[in-house]
This record gives C-alpha cells, structure tokens and sequence, in this order.
C-alpha cells in the first residue's frame, strides 16, 4: 500500500480528486463528453493536489500544543482561507465571469472537509490543556 508523506494525505487528496472531478464532469456533460472529461481531469488534478496538502496542514495546525478550541479554530479557519483565495485566484487568472459566486461550493465542501478532519484529529489526538 502506497504511504503518505509527512506532508501529504494521499487518501484525502485522492477522494477530493474524486468527488471535485466528478462534479466538474457532471456539471459539464450538456457540453459534449471531451469537454467534460477536460474539466473534469483538470479539476481533479488542482483537486488532488489542494487537498493532499490542505488536509494535512489542517490535522498539524489541529495538533498544535495549544487549547483544544484555539488548535480546531486555527486548524478550520486557516485552510479555509487558503482554499478561498486559492479558488478565487484560479477563478480570477483563469478569466471566470464572477469569480465570487463560482468559489462557493468548493469552499462549502471545503468547509465539510475541514470539520470533519478536524473533528476526527480531535478526538484521536490528546489535549494540550483542558
């Protein structure tokens, strides 16, 4: 079996890849099946590689040895903001007529990710203080 650098969840990024990639292609399909399959690999792609690294800047910021609310808070906040001005960069360069409205739910499902993750490096990791 394949292990994740230290730096890197392999596991995560390949299920963001997944799911993003999916609903790129499918969100695209009234496009014809190569445009969608275009879209689709080039999310997964950004996909793979923003999660691999996000989820796991999120489970270190959650073990962090401060409060447990202080580590969670940071640990949610922080690679939430990354995504954000990550999606509304590429949105941006990439010339997307309203770049606002298209990083919503990258950032919803982002925002699911990072409880969860956080939630469950939360309860396996012990606290720094009470």
């Amino acid at each position: 079996m394949l292990r994740s650098p230290p730096w890197f969840d392999l596991p995560m990024a390949c299920l963001g890849a997944l799911v993003s990639g999916s609903l790129v292609g499918w969100i695209n399909i009234d496009y014809g099946f190569l445009p969608a399959l275009t879209a689709a690999l080039k999310q997964a792609a950004y996909a793979f590689v923003a999660t691999g690294l996000i989820i796991q800047l999120c489970r270190w910021l959650n073990r962090r040895p401060v409060s447990r609310v202080l580590a969670t808070g940071m640990a949610i906040i922080l690679p939430l903001l990354l995504t954000m001005v990550l999606l509304y960069l590429l949105h941006s360069l990439k010339g997307t007529p309203e770049p606002l409205p298209s990083i919503i739910p990258g950032t919803v499902l982002t925002l699911i990710g990072l409880v969860l993750v956080s939630w469950r490096t939360a309860t396996v990791t012990p606290a720094a203080d009470p």
